[in-house]
């Protein structure tokens, strides 16, 4: 379902509505906008940029991500959007007058729709706006649907930036909230060292992208593969009781409780549901595994 050029829409037979933003994390304000696009009857496409544009534009003020394009692609999948569209951000693109942009997408396909949030910019400078998109589709012949920003119960605007807070302080409660889904890590099951098997907690370390704010530590989670649900914990950060190389990036590991199968090579999607407590270097394997024992049963008490 993934294109990444405008001339990849041309493609497509029939009207078109897209949903344009950054879209990261996928939370309710996203979906709000997306089901906008997802309610008509032609086809839906959701367009969004790799890599964030402020990491072009302005790269210290680049957030960190919260969702991989790629689970980005799976939740959208799971909405039943029919194109994802990827579209490279860089200095060209950057430059790109408002109405340069609106004119490159029109020529590519039957535009029937845009929608975005109330919040939209595009364009050189981020000159162009709702305002401005309204003004172009009255020229090229397509309707905009403005998406006022989502507020949850505390009348707070549910934003990417207050998804990333509340993963930094470990309050899924709230991040779910926020989501309209728990949190979650996909990748496959690579092989490892196998200590976690010597130690009486076997692990399956998954291979996904994690999101620099999320705390290292151990967290109580619900693992999904191949239609089942298992419980378990899962240890996020470098093993600093284990390893010996500075030079590593973090990893997930995965423990499910009363499971015992060969899963290398399946792909996993790993569901946070709390914080157990921060990764800490412990004195010997012994103590390791008995503050692991600790874990399982904060965990399963959480359950």
């Amino acid at each position: 379902m993934r294109i990444e050029s405008f001339s990849e829409l041309n493609s497509i037979k029939g009207v078109v509505n897209i949903a344009i933003g950054i879209f990261d994390g996928l939370h309710r304000g996203h979906l709000k906008v997306i089901s906008k696009a997802c309610s008509k009857p032609e086809v839906s496409v959701v367009l969004t940029f790799e890599p964030h544009p402020m990491s072009i534009i302005s790269p210290e003020k680049a957030p960190p991500f919260i969702s991989s394009i790629d689970c980005r692609q799976m939740l959208l999948n799971e909405l039943g959007v029919n194109k994802f569209m990827v579209l490279p951000f860089d200095k060209l693109r950057a430059s790109q007058e408002p109405e340069e942009f609106v004119e490159e997408l029109v020529s590519n396909c039957d535009l029937g729709s845009i929608s975005v949030g109330d919040d939209f910019r595009f364009g050189k400078g981020r000159k162009g706006d709702v305002k401005l998109l309204k003004k172009f589709s009255e020229k090229y012949q397509f309707e905009v649907f403005e998406i006022e920003r989502l507020k949850d119960k505390n009348g707070l605007v549910i934003s990417s930036s207050r998804v990333r807070e509340k993963l930094l302080e470990g309050d899924f409660k709230t991040v779910s909230d926020l989501l309209g889904r728990d949190f979650a890590l996909s990748g496959s099951v690579v092989k490892g060292k196998g200590l976690g098997r010597q130690i009486g907690a076997p692990t399956a370390n998954v291979d996904c992208n994690v999101p620099r704010m999320l705390r290292y530590g151990v967290y109580a989670v619900k693992v999904f593969f191949e239609n089942q649900e298992f419980q378990g914990i899962a240890n996020l950060g470098f093993r600093p009781t284990v390893n010996r190389d500075d030079n590593v990036s973090p990893l997930l590991e995965v423990h499910l409780f009363n499971f015992n199968t060969n899963i290398y090579g399946k792909k996993l999607a790993v569901n946070f549901k709390n914080f157990i407590r921060p990764e800490i270097k412990f004195n010997s394997l012994d103590e390791l595994k008995s503050q692991i024992n600790q874990d399982i049963n904060c965990a399963q008490k959480s359950f």
